[in-house]
């Protein structure tokens, strides 16, 4: 298919990227939650309003395009409301697993009864965050299963939808227990629905302090408002169970949608959670400009923004914009951002920056100094050729989030305070090809792992080094890398990785390490079998060029324990599944 079609099958999926909220309403309204409730098929069509305006205000395909695998992952469903109404209407006569322990090497349950209530959907657990302290440790990921255990099988209390999943180990990572749907409840009062769209990001400052941020979206008491924000969920006991998601912000979803969530956390200045500090960036999409307010009449803003807590989660600050852009006539934007505390009260956030999806990228750096109340200006970290066509690669999955790493040196060894990157770019190694547009050109650009580190406060920053370590000459791709750091220093990145197949199909996750601040890499495979991608297309739910946009590196945040805990999307048994393995 060429690059026609493959754009209006994008814009087949992307039609709405709203109107999968329009499947809450297809839950029902339980008794007990909110006086005046109206019928599912009210709820439906009112959200499918909503849904409609924002559909008309994203009107460049790359601005549509650029929406998080969060974001798009339910797009699909506008697609197929009528046959999950008829669905519905059938019923689903099973109930939710619940907690199961899984066996070595597994991340998520490949059996899990929620997988198979329908053979079409439930079966994709990918995307994957960890947070590793002490003992505990806790793997978010995005989880259809969990949609269909929220839609089918009353999980929620509240009829909400979920899309995130997660397992614990209370082995600091030898083994998990897949713990099922993460649900918002209990809501607060005034909110009818309080759905999670997954894009988990998963963190901790103690073994019983974890913290769970998502995309969410808020349904109001008799449809009087529609809200897009970011939740964080926090658990008091290891990851066992969750108290209510709060929403860390939330924007009018008829003017705002809010994208691409990260999310960091440190302990405050005593041992109680109660002053955990949390840190929280995401990317609005902002079409207020179209109704005659902000900075871009007539066209979409799209704006790096940051809020923080400082009472554990309780609470959180107004937005702080990093960086905003208009869409222009070539549709830019800024999306995946990153956070992470430094020394003292230093905060940084990078994001990317796109002219365009074919060409004119780069990776950028904001710097705090008084713990996130104000940032100075963005300084360019280094310029990115995008890889594959620029915005899949071979697979037809989509690559187009090239930072994937953000991490900081905290510990007091020689390199404290230095800051890194990781992202994955096709500047080495291109081939001509008629079909790809890879960096403005008809070639295809083949994924290397790159690294570069500031030791400057992110003044200033190296020239790129290259982590994979596979013959330059050969024609594969390496992508998605995850960068931390651990407690003797020791950077660690984790990614996905071609070169055990010299045609580019078969995929391995490998691990980096290096004990010189990423000047030399040491390379080792994690995976046990080579696995082909698995993509959107055989869940009916998923965006069909979705394989998830990260993977995970946790070091132990309390530095307990040396090493790393690496977690992944495994495609081996056929379909996506979690797979996990301790460094």
């Amino acid at each position: 298919m060429g690059r026609t079609g493959v754009r209006s099958r994008i814009r087949r999926v992307l039609t709405i990227p709203l109107v999968a909220l329009a499947l809450a309403a297809l839950t029902g309204v339980p008794a007990g939650t909110v006086a005046g409730a109206a019928s599912p098929r009210d709820h439906l069509s009112q959200l499918a309003e909503v849904a409609r305006g924002i559909r008309d205000k994203l009107r460049l395909e790359d601005v549509l395009r650029a929406l998080s695998a969060g974001g798009q992952q339910v797009v699909a469903l506008a697609d197929t409301v009528d046959e999950i109404q008829t669905a519905l209407a059938r019923g689903a006569p099973a109930k939710a697993q619940g907690p199961k322990s899984l066996p070595h090497g597994a991340g998520s349950d490949a059996f899990a009864a929620e997988d198979f209530v329908t053979r079409l959907s439930g079966m994709t657990q990918s995307e994957v965050s960890a947070g590793w302290c002490g003992r505990n440790a806790v793997l978010g990921f995005n989880d259809t299963g969990s949609f269909v255990a929220t839609l089918f099988l009353g999980v929620s209390p509240s009829g909400s939808l979920s899309f995130n999943g997660w397992s614990r180990s209370t082995d600091a990572g030898g083994s998990y227990t897949d713990m099922g749907a993460l649900v918002a409840d209990p809501l607060p009062p005034g909110v009818l629905f309080r759905d999670l769209f997954g894009d988990p990001v998963v963190g901790c400052t103690s073994p019983a302090d974890f913290s769970y941020a998502s995309l969410a979206i808020d349904t109001g008491p008799d449809f009087s408002f529609f809200e897009s924000g970011i939740s964080v969920s926090r658990s008091a006991d290891g990851g066992a169970t969750w108290g209510p998601a709060v929403m860390a912000v939330a924007k009018d979803a008829n003017l705002h949608f809010l994208d691409k969530p990260w999310l960091a956390v440190e302990p405050g200045p005593t041992t109680s959670p109660d002053d955990d500090i949390l840190h929280v960036t995401y990317t609005d999409f902002d079409f207020s400009g179209f109704e005659g307010a902000g900075p871009c009449p007539d066209d979409v803003r799209t704006a790096i923004e940051y809020v923080r807590s400082s009472d554990g989660g309780v609470t959180w600050s107004s937005p702080v914009v990093i960086e905003e852009v208009c869409g222009g006539p070539t549709g830019a934007f800024l999306q995946g951002s990153q956070v992470e505390p430094g020394l003292g009260n230093d905060v940084y956030v990078a994001w990317e920056h796109y002219e365009s999806f074919e060409a004119g990228r780069d990776i950028r750096v904001a710097r705090s100094t008084d713990g996130g109340l104000t940032f100075g200006g963005a300084v360019v970290a280094t310029e990115v050729t995008p890889i594959g066509d620029s915005f899949v690669v071979q697979g037809a999955f989509r690559t187009f989030l090239d930072l994937q790493g953000l991490a900081v040196d905290r510990t007091p060894g020689p390199r404290s305070g230095a800051v890194y990157i990781s992202w994955h770019d096709g500047r080495n190694r291109m081939k001509d090809d008629p079909f790809g547009f890879c960096d403005g050109r008809p070639i295809y650009c083949f994924g290397d792992i790159l690294f570069a580190r500031s030791l400057d406060g992110g003044a200033t920053w190296s020239d790129p080094v290259r982590v994979n370590d596979d013959a330059i000459a050969l024609g594969v791709d390496q992508f998605q890398p995850a960068l931390d750091v651990d407690r003797s220093g020791t950077v660690w990145i984790a990614y996905y990785d071609r070169r055990r197949d010299p045609r580019n199909f078969l995929i391995d996750v490998f691990v980096a390490r290096s004990t010189n601040g990423g000047a030399r890499w040491s390379n080792t495979r994690a995976s046990v079998t080579s696995f082909a991608p698995v993509t959107g297309w055989q869940d009916l739910v998923v965006n069909p060029f979705y394989m998830g946009d990260y993977i995970a590196v946790a070091a132990d945040g309390t530095g307990s324990s040396p090493g790393v805990i690496v977690a992944w999307g495994d495609n081996s048994l056929g379909d996506a599944n979690v797979m996990q393995r301790r460094f």
